[in-house]
């Protein structure tokens, strides 16, 4: 209700951790505002904090608790977001217009009309505080997005601390679990020893890690040579598959093999790192597959490797339901029964059984624009060599996500890891496209030019 999440929020801010907090954020947001990487960073905090969250059910009302700090961090992780998110709009009020006049493409627009529709349908039928500090938390963040990162992404630069920043927030979930996963699994894997992390659900976490596959495949392909950080980021590489596998979520693996697909669908030597992964993904299924090679603190379990061999549609009834819903109220949804909706698990369908053709059909438009922009990001990668892999970023990244949201509803979302990620790809989809068409036009004035000093006969008019 949010009621308690007002009340946690006012009750973390009054605690000694959030005054230190506080204050070191306000620290961070002075010297960001003189430092773009250290924007990003407040940034990368953002985002991993947004993926904070509490699995409690009727089975499990209090969930065993994590070490220390990372229980507490788990506990305030909303209001924790909130005041990052604060932060970060503080620090966008500060930044600069550019050269860019269209920062957000148009299914970021498309994804703000229905939540419009999401935030007006609560507000008129469901609990009004919960629709206004929807419609808030939401707005914060696109202003901030637009405000911030969509006016930092300004040059290639700011294109990698952008990808990096993502990278970052995987790795800083990649540390904090590694931690609590060495001292004690279980209160990370508890729900049917399948790892889920600081995160709410192991679905949760698996599209996390999925999400965070194609900037991380970018920072190891952005080092030329070999070197300690180079092999670094293969370490959060492997730890992030083994992470997804822990989370017996095929959606999550699904992604991810889309992610590295895409990412190296043209490169010839890259064929040796997909193999790579292959192996290792191999050899961590194999483990699965036989439990009596696991050691029972390993936290590898077969139940997790079942999921994987199943053949059980556990979609379907939920697919058709979703269907259902729409077709008894085509026009604007499924009649609110609580004081929010509920989605199941799948963003598109979810969309028309809650909203109608109302929101339905800017949410296809949503698909519908994003594989375009993945089209013109695929001709500009074949045109220009220099911006493939960043390209391959942007592409692997979406189309991972748009696959994953035919299983999860993970688009309708308000303050979410998996939703910041896909509007920071979007983002960064955006700047691509833009930069690639300005070049295009001064190299087109600059050709026109010199055939008028041509036809002149060197004098250009």
């Amino acid at each position: 209700m949010p009621k308690t999440f007002i009340d946690q929020l006012f009750t973390f801010l009054g605690t000694p951790g959030g005054i230190i907090g506080i204050a070191i954020g306000i620290l961070m947001v002075i010297k960001a505002s003189q430092s773009r990487p250290m924007a990003w960073f407040l940034f990368s905090l953002c985002c991993f904090a947004s993926s904070l969250n509490t699995f409690v059910d009727r089975w499990n009302p209090i969930p065993p608790a994590l070490v220390f700090p990372l229980q507490p961090i788990r506990t305030y992780g909303r209001p924790l977001a909130i005041v990052l998110l604060v932060l970060l709009v503080f620090l966008a009020l500060q930044t600069q217009n550019n050269w860019r006049r269209w920062i957000f493409p148009k299914p970021i627009k498309y994804l703000m009309f229905v939540q419009f529709v999401i935030f007006f349908k609560t507000l008129v039928f469901g609990n009004v505080e919960f629709a206004l500090l929807s419609g808030v938390t939401f707005g914060g963040i696109m202003f901030m997005l637009k405000m911030g990162p969509g006016r930092w992404l300004e040059n290639d630069e700011n294109f990698h601390m952008a990808v990096r920043s993502i990278a970052v927030a995987g790795v800083i979930f990649v540390v904090g679990n590694s931690y609590q996963y060495y001292i004690n699994p279980f209160p990370v894997s508890f729900i049917q020893n399948r790892f889920m992390g600081t995160t709410g659900n192991p679905q949760h976490a698996a599209v996390l890690l999925a999400a965070t596959i194609p900037c991380l495949m970018f920072m190891f392909q952005s080092i030329p040579r070999w070197n300690y950080i180079k092999a670094l980021w293969v370490l959060v590489l492997v730890v992030v598959m083994y992470f997804l596998l822990q989370t017996g979520s095929r959606t999550g693996l699904l992604m991810g093999a889309i992610s590295i697909l895409l990412f190296y669908r043209q490169n010839g030597g890259a064929w040796l790192r997909i193999a790579l992964f292959i192996a290792i993904s191999g050899a961590l299924l194999l483990l699965f597959a036989d439990p009596d090679t696991v050691s029972s603190s390993s936290g590898i379990n077969s139940s997790v490797s079942a999921r994987f061999s199943s053949g059980e549609n556990t979609r379907e009834a939920v697919w058709n339901a979703l269907w259902g819903s729409f077709m008894r109220d085509p026009l604007f949804g499924a009649p609110l029964r609580a004081d929010r909706m509920g989605y199941g698990e799948n963003s598109w369908l979810s969309a028309g059984a809650n909203l109608g053709l109302v929101g339905f059909i800017p949410m296809m438009m949503v698909g519908w624009e994003s594989l375009k922009l993945m089209r013109e990001l695929y001709r500009l990668s074949n045109r220009n060599s220099y911006y493939f892999f960043q390209s391959s970023t942007v592409i692997a990244g979406l189309g991972s996500m748009i696959v994953g949201a035919c299983f999860e509803a993970f688009l309708l979302g308000n303050i979410t890891f998996s939703l910041i990620a896909f509007l920071t790809y979007l983002l960064m989809g955006g700047y691509l496209v833009e930069v690639d068409r300005v070049r295009t036009r001064y190299a087109m004035a600059e050709a026109e030019a010199e055939y008028e000093e041509q036809q002149h006969g060197g004098v250009y008019q």
